[in-house]
């Protein structure tokens, strides 16, 4: 089994709770010190919660915008990634972001909608 960071960990945690800027602020740890090829994963993985925050905040455009972002980092990584489910995170993000497009607005409950990370790993 592969023993992921306290950080990595707590991250997961924090934007399956909805906790997108504590997801994103405890991330910025690891991705600050890669120098290596998950420099992307992390930091599509810190622009998607970036994107979820805004979201919430009733920036529909803008969360659009970073979420796309992310989303080209994150594509070369293929559907599972360090025990996270990738592929099936970026479907579900697609049609949060086409349905909240095709509203004009973003009064949706999100905790309910928005999807969690699909965590394989230990713990």
């Amino acid at each position: 089994m592969i023993k992921y960071s306290d950080h990595y960990l707590l991250f997961i945690e924090y934007f399956n709770n909805g906790k997108f800027m504590s997801a994103q602020t405890t991330l910025d740890t690891i991705w600050l010190k890669e120098e290596g090829d998950d420099k992307d994963f992390y930091g599509g993985l810190i622009q998607i919660s970036v994107s979820l925050y805004h979201l919430t905040n009733d920036n529909p455009k803008g969360a659009k915008r970073v979420y796309d972002k992310a989303k080209s980092m994150l594509t070369r990584y293929g559907s599972v990634y360090k025990d996270i489910r990738l592929g099936v995170l970026i479907e579900k993000l697609d049609l949060l972001f086409d349905s909240e497009m095709a509203s004009g607005h973003s009064s949706i409950d999100f905790l309910k909608i928005v999807p969690k990370i699909d965590f394989l790993g230990n713990s």
